[in-house]
């Protein structure tokens, strides 16, 4: 029987029913937060952990596939429930995930280590050896695979690896790439892939990896009450007897077509805050606006990962990074979004360069924007053209295009701060300008040039022109803000995730679980080191603190 995301949905997670109180209250529902609550669900009652996401729930094929829906799915404030959160800041852009799963639902799937030297400025507790059987547990859950065959989409790198004395590597990719189609390793149905290079937009086939299909199953077989539209906005002690912590914030629902909010209030002896490196650090920070007391360190040491994105537009390549209308039977199939990495890394700094593929939904805003930008500027080049026979119906400069992605390390000099309306905005003053983002920016040109395409840099520039830096960088791996760190004046956190307060000593009960620990770039995708982490952190806290704070607030 072929297994069939269209017509074979699995059931859903999450529930309407938010309790008032809880034992362990999980915020958020990404790499951190999955992670904590699958492995602390099963240390309470059942119903007493109580995981909240702010997004709402999807399945596959109820991911957005054309350019009308990727628009309609841009949170705002009047869209609170859209899938993808594009900030755009006036030094670093950023874009992040909405929705049960967090960042899982957008990823590209890349599940790579750090170098050792990574970790410099780390936790002395917390290195690439002491992190290896966390990295296995989390590889064990997500079975990464690496692609098989060959990517045409990945040739560039090749030819500028060779250039450089470099052979490019494939990268493994929490993607079921090979197993028969059918249920996953929890019960979870998972399909096979179907290389169709829509991975960023979600996968609507089913074969993703995601927190949505691994973790919070498990979390919810174990007991866990996941409840979406909860949007938390600050934790402060509760004056509940018996209970130490008040979660408060906004739970949405949506009626006619229109999205109302209305405010809750859940009390917890544990609260796991786990909602992105920038939503964490910006719940902390209206924390201690309205009394929290916290560490100073708090908002500083924000990353950006040295990512950078690029497009080669218009090449000399056809039909290897765009991807398809239709994910069950692309034409011609593209494979995930990354499968391909050069690693140009070294000791202290460094970059990988790694192959993308352009979303269909995405693909299309850019050829209506880029497309009628170059027409004007008097290029006429369509590589159909000049093929016997031509190309499909619909294919041209669009279809010859291909995004590239690059990370490395950066100053991590960034600072989170609250605007006018408590919401975090992020200061680096010429954070583009660094040395790492001029060498990849050098070898992303490279690349377009490589395949006779056009070089086109920050998106954001490229499609919305006069005014915006070329030198602002755009990241889709923010780490830090509450990092963790020996010296309480340089961490908001400890090694074990606990909040600091203002004099250095711990909140009791009181957890960061996701990238917002992370003090430095990982230089790599950092999916893997923050799911890492998080299992750490439950184990520390399942093993030596869970006990103590279970029903026994001070």
């Amino acid at each position: 029987m072929t297994w069939d995301a269209r017509a074979r949905l699995p059931r859903r997670l999450a529930t309407d029913d938010l309790p008032d109180e809880c034992a362990v209250a999980v915020v958020g529902s990404g790499f951190g937060a999955s992670v904590v609550a699958a492995r602390l669900a099963g240390q309470v009652p059942p119903g007493e952990l109580v995981v909240l996401e702010r997004g709402r729930e999807r399945v596959p094929g109820e991911f957005p596939t054309s350019f009308s829906e990727v628009r309609s799915n841009v949170r705002s404030r009047r869209n609170p429930l859209g899938l993808f959160e594009l900030s755009l800041g006036r030094d670093v852009d950023r874009l992040v995930a909405n929705g049960l799963g967090g960042g899982s639902l957008i990823y590209a799937n890349v599940m790579l280590e750090p170098r050792a030297d990574a970790f410099g400025g780390w936790p002395e507790a917390v290195d690439s050896v002491s992190l290896r059987p966390y990295f296995d547990r989390v590889r064990a859950v997500l079975r990464p695979e690496e692609v098989a065959g060959d990517v045409p989409k990945a040739s560039a790198l090749a030819a500028l690896g060779a250039a450089k004395g470099v052979r490019p590597t494939r990268v493994p990719v929490a993607v079921n790439l090979s197993r028969p189609p059918g249920p996953d390793l929890i019960g979870a149905p998972q399909a096979l892939c179907t290389s169709c290079g829509n991975c960023v937009t979600g996968c609507n086939v089913g074969a993703k990896t995601t927190m949505w299909a691994s973790y919070l199953p498990m979390a919810l077989a174990a007991g866990a009450r996941i409840v979406t539209r909860a949007e938390v906005d600050l934790i402060r002690p509760s004056a509940r007897p018996g209970r130490r912590w008040l979660v408060s914030g906004r739970r949405f629902s949506e009626v006619r077509g229109r999205v109302a909010a209305e405010p809750f209030e859940l009390h917890a002896d544990v609260v796991m805050i786990g909602a992105g490196a920038v939503g964490t650090t910006g719940i902390l920070l209206r924390s201690a606006a309205a009394g929290l007391p916290v560490s100073a360190a708090l908002g500083r040491r924000f990353s950006g990962n040295a990512d950078s994105l690029a497009v080669s537009y218009n090449s000399g390549q056809r039909g290897s990074g765009t991807g398809s209308s239709d994910p069950f039977a692309p034409r011609p199939p593209v494979g995930p979004t990354i499968t391909t990495a050069l690693d140009l890394r070294h000791e202290g700094g460094g970059y990988l360069l790694q192959d993308g593929a352009l979303p269909h939904g995405l693909a299309e805003a850019i050829r209506r924007v880029l497309g009628l930008r170059f027409a004007l500027s008097g290029d006429k080049k369509i590589w159909c053209d000049l093929r016997p026979g031509g190309c499909p119906p619909g294919c041209g400069a669009i279809e010859h295009s291909q995004v590239w992605l690059a990370m490395g390390t950066d100053s991590a000099e960034g600072i989170v701060r609250l605007d006018r309306r408590g919401r975090p905005q992020i200061s680096w003053t010429d954070v583009g300008r660094q040395q790492v983002y001029r060498d990849e920016a050098a070898d992303l040109s490279w690349l377009s040039q490589g395949t006779e395409a056009r070089h086109v840099g920050n998106p954001r520039h490229a499609l919305l022109g006069a005014g915006i830096p070329s030198t602002t960088p755009v990241t889709v791996h923010p780490l830090g803000g509450a990092v963790m760190s020996d010296d309480p004046a340089t961490g908001a956190c400890d090694a074990d995730g606990r909040v600091r307060s203002r004099g250095g000593e711990v909140h009791e009960g009181l957890y960061v679980t996701d990238g917002a620990l992370v003090p430095t770039s990982t230089g790599a995708n950092p999916a893997l080191t923050i799911a890492a982490l998080a299992e750490r952190v439950a184990e520390v806290l399942a093993s030596r603190d869970l006990p103590r704070l279970l029903g026994a607030a001070s």
